[in-house]
């Protein structure tokens, strides 16, 4: 991609004539090699807890899953002031009779509420866009910096990734200006409110026990939370989303995709179950591990889990095929930094089906001749971004 950006830097018909000064050099803030965008609304003489409902009650009607856009309210924690949303919309560059040019993104947005003020930053952007009959997923610190963006004299913009640039800055200052706007309201109004449309979500405190036997719980780039805090439609999830079972440790490991599974309790403590079929590679590291990962993604990363569930780890290098990117749990469980939520488990129960224990006849004529093996862990850690 690097090369293509480069190549058109040096195509006068494919850069725009003037630069308008809300898209100019500069305008796309990178901290640590990332794309972060931040606002501080100042909301004089209003406590933290009236900000914190006010701009949960914000996010709970702005961030919801629609047709095939997953966007949600990831977590909230009203002691701490902190919410973090999972963004997921459409960038329309050309909406025209048989001519629909528009890229997904996806993004996260974390708030932080203190009393008098309140702190939105933007990052983890990406996009999926189709280029012929292929779908990328470009990450913005490729697609909408200013080393991506401009000609050599960074006075005009490159159509191909201006496009997203202009589209971005325009999207995160409208989300910027909402929550303004709410929180201005907010101060005019001087009336606490309380939320409704969903109840917050607390996340452990230092004085909240949490059932976990792990002994280090911090994964940079994640928040924990306790297991009966574990956002979203688990349904939805494993059957439409998908998720990586991932075994394994820096020695050796390997991820498989999988839809079969769920969370529980059993014998008192909170569990997450899931079944491999014993011909793929990744039960050797199951069974000889005793911890795993069960991570979630967004629609971006399909491309990614269709991989990683039709490619065997004997056959090839799979974190390299897929894109992802490989990180350690404290414990020494492997998962990928791509993931919106990862649950770290133990094993508990190792179960071998057979084919008379699969009552469904169905079910026994199709999967009888390779019965899954089940899988039940502890959840000792869950983390989200």
């Amino acid at each position: 991609m690097k090369r293509l950006f480069f190549i058109l830097l040096f195509i006068p018909g494919l850069l725009h004539a003037q630069i308008d000064p809300r898209y100019d050099a500069g305008k796309v803030p990178v901290e640590n090699g990332k794309v972060v965008f931040t606002k501080n609304i100042q909301v004089t003489g209003a406590s933290q807890d009236d900000i914190f409902n006010r701009i949960l009650q914000w996010a709970n009607e702005r961030f919801i899953a629609k047709d095939d856009l997953q966007s949600r309210v990831l977590f909230s924690d009203k002691a701490e002031g902190q919410i973090a949303c999972l963004g997921q919309q459409y960038l329309v560059f050309t909406d025209k009779a048989l001519a629909l040019d528009r890229a997904t993104v996806n993004y996260q947005l974390i708030i932080t509420c203190q009393p008098g003020q309140c702190n939105l930053k933007i990052s983890t952007i990406r996009y999926l866009y189709n280029v012929g009959d292929k779908q990328d997923i470009i990450p913005a610190e490729e697609q909408i910096t200013d080393e991506y963006c401009f000609n050599k004299k960074k006075d005009k913009l490159i159509k191909a990734t201006g496009k997203f640039r202009t589209h971005t800055i325009d999207m995160v200052n409208e989300i910027f200006d909402s929550a303004s706007e709410t929180l201005a309201a907010a101060a005019h109004s001087g009336t606490p409110v309380t939320t409704s449309a969903q109840p917050a979500v607390s996340v452990p405190t230092a004085t909240e026990p949490v059932q976990s036997t792990a002994t280090a719980s911090n994964l940079e780039g994640y928040r924990q939370i306790s297991p009966d805090k574990i956002p979203g439609n688990i349904y939805k999830m494993l059957s439409e989303n998908w998720m990586l079972i991932t075994a394994g440790n820096d020695n050796g490991f390997n991820m498989m995709t999988a839809s079969w599974g769920g969370l529980g309790h059993l014998y008192n403590k909170p569990v997450a179950f899931c079944f491999i079929n014993p011909t793929r590679y990744t039960i050797n590291f199951m069974e000889s591990k005793d911890t795993y990962t069960l991570s979630f993604y967004t629609e971006a990363y399909r491309d990614a889990l269709n991989y990683c569930g039709t490619h065997s780890g004997k056959d090839g290098n799979k974190v390299q095929g897929s894109g992802l990117t490989p990180i350690t749990t404290p414990n020494g469980s492997k998962a990928f930094s791509e993931a919106w939520l990862i649950i770290e488990c133990k094993k508990m129960v190792e179960q071998q089906f057979t084919p008379e224990a699969i009552l469904d006849p169905a079910a026994r004529e199709k999967w009888g001749a390779e019965p899954h093996k089940m899988f039940i862990g502890e959840i000792i850690n869950v983390w989200v971004k």
